[in-house]
């Protein structure tokens, strides 16, 4: 992690069913109405990605996704933690570090007050129009909001510390298998492993896993799941091959790597993620070559999301590209999508490597993606996550 997230305020815990969350989000609230706002939020900025963590807003224009990774350059959140933004403005249209931001043209911030909650966080409210007689005070009145959120934070941190500790220490987890399909033949050739977490402060396995490693735990956890899902290779259906998610830090991980190499005789693919940014191609070439010598295939999960680029394709050399969701989702009624995938398909075809489209859910969507030549998908309309079924 860079220096920006180096000091007391842990990251923002994901879990939402905590009296803690409750908390944030009545101060949030609060910071809103009282400023006469549309909008207020936690940011955490973490090295070169920023997510909103907390979201109270009324009836507003302004655009957000909440716990989307995004690229932290150019936004509020980043320049005002280091400093190169003030803590408030007016109008962000005549002032010449905010009139071109994206937030400012994209987002359609018009106007906003923010406080730090440690170097790494940020407590802001922001509105779609101008604020006339925003000044200091705005401000000081959010730092001493924020000094009560990042209590909130570090009560709901330890909170959810113990709770992935229960989780590992217990092995309070279930692996399902999602089928992978030919799309020409709508035969299943292999199963991609998935964790599921039924406690309910982690709602998705996004949630669980980020936990983990907010924890120091998370190469852990995932080598965890690993195991148990390594285990039903002898038992795969037709002897189909059977995908399992890393993490570029798990994939450095000797012990990860040694498990893998150990059970290479069955058809086996890793997948990796693209939501987080691999930060030492160097580094991980070398256990990914072990890999491929042995006959492990090489996945590139979620093309097209976060940090999926071409420089990261060429540098990571898959055999396999996984199109994200996002591309795949309405495909069959939006021609940006369409021309963006039939691209992926030209590439795919020219690199020698295999095309995967994930989360299929519509006959139109799927249609499509035949007649493009993409050559295998998952989804709900394909096939379920569920137990393996029997050989």
């Amino acid at each position: 992690m860079e220096s920006i997230e180096a000091a007391s305020v842990p990251p923002f815990p994901r879990q939402r069913v905590s009296g803690e969350d409750l908390e944030i989000r009545r101060l949030l609230r609060l910071a809103r109405v009282h400023l006469g706002m549309e909008f207020a939020a936690v940011v955490e900025v973490f090295g070169d990605q920023v997510a909103l963590r907390a979201v109270d807003c009324g009836q507003t224009t302004l655009s957000f996704l909440l716990d989307r990774h995004l690229p932290a350059d150019g936004t509020y959140a980043q320049r005002i933690l280091a400093g190169t933004l003030p803590t408030h403005l007016a109008d962000t249209h005549w002032h010449p570090g905010t009139r071109d931001l994206p937030s400012t043209r994209v987002n359609g911030v018009g106007s906003y007050a923010a406080a730090p909650i440690g170097p790494a966080a940020l407590l802001i409210c922001a509105s779609g129009k101008s604020t006339p007689g925003l000044d200091e005070r705005a401000s000081q009145f959010l730092s001493l909001l924020a000094e009560v959120v990042g209590e909130q934070v570090r009560q709901a941190h330890l909170w959810e510390s113990g709770r992935i500790h229960e989780a590992l220490d217990a092995a309070r987890f279930r692996m399902v298998y999602q089928p992978i399909v030919d799309l020409a033949q709508g035969s299943v050739v292999g199963y991609e492993a998935l964790a599921r977490f039924d406690d309910p402060g982690f709602p998705t396995p996004a949630h669980a896993f980020e936990a983990a490693s907010r924890a120091g735990v998370g190469v852990q956890l995932e080598l965890l799941t690993m195991s148990s899902a390594l285990e039903m290779l002898p038992v795969v259906p037709g002897g189909g091959r059977l995908n399992v998610n890393l993490s570029a830090e798990a994939l450095m991980t000797p012990s990860v790597v040694d498990l893998l190499l150990h059970h290479a005789q069955y058809p086996l693919s890793v997948e990796i993620t693209e939501h987080t940014q691999v930060r030492d191609y160097a580094s991980l070439s070398e256990p990914l070559e072990h890999l491929r010598r042995a006959g492990v295939e090489i996945v590139v999960d979620d093309a097209g999301a976060g940090f999926a680029n071409f420089v990261h394709l060429l540098k990571l050399r898959p055999s396999v590209i996984k199109l994200d969701i996002e591309i795949v989702r309405g495909i069959d009624q939006d021609p940006m999508r369409l021309a963006l995938t039939r691209s992926l398909v030209g590439f795919a075809a020219e690199a020698k490597v295999s095309l995967v489209a994930e989360g299929i859910e519509t006959d139109g969507e799927l249609q499509t993606l035949r007649a493009l030549g993409v050559g295998f998908g998952q989804g709900f309309i394909v096939g379920r996550p569920a137990d393996l079924p029997a050989a």
